[in-house]
């Protein structure tokens, strides 16, 4: 019993530090004080981590002479570090659409990022946390000598037996576990996984799901591809004249912070003068699926429809489509960053721009991207507008809002135009850095309607249709001391979090020369600004603008179409993929 004992008694700081880095700190606040997991599954948690703190210092023991102590610390620590630090500043436990943010950052995004976070509350609390357990774990290896003497003893040998039993018990179940996870064969089936396996606070297990997801999520895209190809055998080439569609993704963009749907705020000049002229039309009610820009865009981007439980991966890609039907598929990403060190494998951008998918839907694609929105527009319009044929499919996918807004529009006289001056709400818990940020955000909206107007010119003598969404919502200080967006799962999902951060801005806008030639088509979209939609819909209704006839069309799911049903059915928002 002794050698059994002897990883432990000879590490016993160490397997002290594994268990309260492995999630026991978590395990008891959530199961003591707040009561919110079941006492079997705080002993099923706490069963695993002295199972997982016993592998660790057996590990130790027998690498003692390459020091492997030191690099279980390390790894230890590094991991309990993100985690505490996700938990106090997001309220979020380690999740794949974490690691997705942090595969998807860009150097501009992480300035931004720890403009807004790093500088904490959060961070502070991190620090005092962390830097406590390292603290104790220095003093406890300093001591481990004496400590392994105390360990020897016949009472602390006896408790450690039955501490080290229960491990050994609970270690059958974690062995058995995690190795259901190496089975999962689809994104979704790692996310039953962690729903059935959730221990509070515990990194390992939601790191693993983490990266087994990520992983997954590349065999969807193998699914999706063979879904596009099988969509294509029945497509149909288009007839008739030329028509442009041009499809504008914007980024973060409250539409209760936009003058065009009511702010206080002139931010929209060019829209509201579009709109007084009959060219534009702003929808009332429609709704992102999700958040998050990668969920956002894999389920607008192919055929699915969230509300049905259809999952993205299982429908074809419509751009794809698009082309097989004769258009021209123009592709212009503002948010995509070209390089081959950065690591795309599982984020949005390794579904948009892989090969296979690049080949079946695009014409052309930017290689570069630039720091404000317009400057991509003027990429386009002087290098690519030119080159497009008589049917075309042109997508921009704009930075747009992006936190923190004040890096997504030129610092001059032209574009500073609101201050803190400007913001007149009187909530209380708004300061001038916050105000501020208030006004940053009607700056990078004015700055926004500039680049819709660009585009708008670009094409105003053609047969162009034209369709603005935001991939998501942000909340800017509406209702509360907050600016940014929820990770959803983690907390209740509000009515006004689905207002602030569901509800998006949709306007279509059609030239003088497409009104002429299309008028009822007109008048219909007219009559359809105020019934409920989500853009997970939106191939639909560029099929019909379109003229494309395919089997991936559905009329139900048509915004203009007579058949339609209003997308008001409830969906699991936070379990989306």
């Amino acid at each position: 019993m002794k050698r059994i004992l002897l990883p432990v008694t000879s590490n016993l700081t160490l397997f002290v530090i594994s268990i309260l880095l492995l999630g026991a700190f978590g395990i008891t606040y959530y199961q003591l004080f707040l009561d919110r997991i079941e006492i079997s599954d705080a002993i099923i948690g706490l069963g695993e981590m002295v199972f997982m703190a016993y592998i660790i210092c057996l590990c130790s023991y027998l690498g003692r002479k390459v020091h492997l102590k030191i690099l279980f610390y390390i790894l230890l620590f590094t991991i309990y570090t993100v985690n505490r630090y996700l938990i106090y500043e997001f309220n979020t436990d380690m999740t794949p659409n974490i690691l997705r943010l942090f595969f998807e950052t860009n150097s501009k995004e992480v300035s931004g990022f720890f403009q807004t976070y790093f500088f904490t509350m959060a961070t502070l609390k991190t620090v005092l946390f962390v830097g406590t357990l390292m603290v104790i774990t220095i003093v406890g290896e300093h001591y481990n000598k004496h400590l392994t003497k105390i360990m020897s003893r016949p009472v602390p040998m006896c408790i450690m037996s039955l501490i080290l039993l229960f491990g050994a018990v609970s270690g059958i179940g974690t062995i058995r576990r995690y190795w259901n996870l190496t089975q999962c064969k689809k994104a979704l089936e790692a996310e039953l996984w962690i729903r059935d396996n959730r221990y509070a606070e515990m990194p390992i297990p939601n790191l693993c799901y983490s990266i087994a997801a990520m992983n997954l999520a590349g065999n969807d895209l193998n699914y999706m591809i063979e879904a596009t190809m099988e969509s294509l055998k029945d497509v149909e080439p288009v007839e008739g004249d030329s028509l442009n569609i041009v499809l504008v993704i914007g980024e973060s963009y409250n539409k209760y912070h936009s003058a065009l749907y009511g702010y206080t705020l002139d931010d929209t000049p060019f829209m509201i003068q579009e709109k007084e002229k009959g060219n534009l039309l702003a929808f009332t009610h429609v709704k992102a699926p999700h958040n998050m820009t990668s969920v956002v865009l894999k389920n607008a981007l192919c055929c699915n429809n969230v509300h049905e439980g259809e999952m993205w991966h299982d429908y074809p890609y419509f751009p794809a489509i698009f082309k097989k039907a004769g258009y021209d598929v123009w592709f212009w990403d503002n948010q995509y960053q070209v390089g081959p060190n950065m690591p795309w494998s599982f984020t949005l951008n390794s579904i948009i721009f892989n090969e296979k998918i690049q080949q079946l839907s695009y014409t052309a694609i930017n290689d570069s991207c630039f720091t404000y929105d317009n400057e991509l527009i003027t990429d386009f319009e002087q290098n690519e507008l030119s080159k497009i044929g008589s049917h075309n499919l042109m997508v921009f996918h704009l930075v747009g809002h992006h936190i923190p807004a004040n890096l997504q529009f030129p610092h001059n006289q032209e574009n500073n135009i609101y201050t803190i001056n400007d913001i007149k709400d009187k909530a209380p818990f708004l300061d001038n850095d916050r105000r501020q940020e208030m006004a940053d955000y009607a700056n990078a909206t004015r700055y926004n309607d500039k680049v819709i107007k660009h585009i708008m010119d670009m094409v105003r003598e053609t047969n162009t249709i034209l369709i603005y969404f935001s991939d998501h919502a942000e909340e800017v200080y509406d209702y509360r001391d907050y600016y940014g967006r929820t990770i959803l799962g983690k907390e209740e999902i509000t009515p006004n979090l689905i207002k602030y951060q569901i509800e998006i801005p949709f306007i279509v806008w059609g030239t003088d020369k497409w009104k002429q030639t299309h008028e009822a088509e007109w008048k219909t979209i007219g009559e359809a600004v105020d019934r409920e939609f989500t853009t997970d819909n939106i191939c639909h209704l560029l099929f019909r603008l379109a003229g494309i006839k395919t089997k991936a069309y559905k009329p139900t799911r048509d915004l203009l179409s007579p058949t339609f049903e209003p997308q008001s059915k409830e969906y699991d928002i936070a379990s989306l993929k």
